[in-house]
């Protein structure tokens, strides 16, 4: 909570502080803001033997802790950058 209150701080007392559970509750306006130009997006591939069902249910689906694990042991950042 330290970080909050130095945000605020240096921002001044009309700071609002927003909160997303994922990307897609943000509006289009909110996300233009929200990513930066250093954004890298990687194409998903789909080829005849893919399901595009089979895709959009695990990265769109109920499965939390599936998509979860899948980011975690696939998560790849610039050490440079970090």
């Amino acid at each position: 909570m330290l970080e909050k209150s130095e945000a605020c701080d240096k921002l001044g007392a009309k700071v609002e502080i927003t909160r997303f559970k994922g990307l897609g509750e943000i509006s289009p306006n909110e996300f233009k803001n929200f990513i930066g130009d250093s954004i890298r997006l990687d194409p998903v591939i789909i080829n005849k033997e893919t399901s595009v069902d089979d895709l959009l249910s695990f990265y769109m689906g109920k499965n939390t802790p599936e998509r979860q694990n899948f980011i975690i042991d696939n998560l790849k950042f610039d050490i440079d950058s970090a």
